[in-house]
């Protein structure tokens, strides 16, 4: 009877190991199971893909100032430019002085023509779009102020013309640029009617002038 006893219990006891083992074992299994998912799942997440930051560096081109400003609002004109080398020579300056009772000394003209040697004059052309009598183009023109001139009467002095029609009195000047500007004509009228676009073009043009 004890033995049957006995045998019982040992029987009982290895179930009872069995399954202590089978199910721990069975409960490992499904915990890393759950676990595998979860690990891949973070380590995606953890892998930070670096972000390159372009910092892109605008290029700023400096254009080169305009020396001239100027408006054509409220007329219809077209502006063309050209350039020239400085043509003046001592004797047609002696001979501009001479008209405008001014003196000089001898050498004068020839010491300032040297200081303008290789100078380069620009022509600002505002040409009246209209039918029109002659002249129909107004001509501003820019020479740098090589003499240093700190005034107008400075600048009239050499360069003044006393007489109508020329292409080139002296109106205003800074420290780097001596400003001309042509007349109109004589006035003279050829009796069509249509305007003169020079002077159209000038009324406009002239009160806007400024050197930059």
């Amino acid at each position: 009877m004890k033995q049957e006893k006995y045998s019982t219990m040992m029987i009982t006891l290895a179930i009872i190991i069995t399954t202590i083992v089978v199910g721990g074992g069975v409960y490992l299994w499904q915990k890393n199971q759950v676990n595998q998912p979860i690990t891949e799942e973070v380590t995606q997440q953890a892998v930070v893909t670096p972000v390159v930051v372009a910092t892109v560096i605008p290029v700023v081109k400096e254009e080169p100032t305009e020396p001239l400003s100027y408006s054509t609002t409220g007329v219809s004109a077209t502006l063309s430019k050209k350039t020239a080398t400085f043509d003046y020579t001592a004797k047609t300056l002696k001979e501009m002085a001479d008209e405008c009772g001014s003196e000089h000394a001898t050498d004068y003209f020839d010491q300032l023509v040297s200081k303008f040697s290789g100078t380069t004059k620009t022509m600002y052309n505002f040409k009246y779009n209209g039918e029109s009598q002659e002249s129909d183009t107004f001509v501003v023109t820019l020479l740098p102020n090589k003499a240093g001139y700190t005034s107008l009467d400075q600048f009239k002095k050499d360069f003044d013309l006393c007489y109508a029609g020329g292409d080139a009195y002296p109106i205003m000047l800074n420290s780097d640029w001596l400003l001309f500007e042509s007349s109109c004509g004589s006035g003279y009228s050829d009796g069509s009617g249509k305007p003169i676009g020079c002077d159209e073009v000038k009324k406009v043009v002239e009160p806007t002038l400024k050197l930059n």
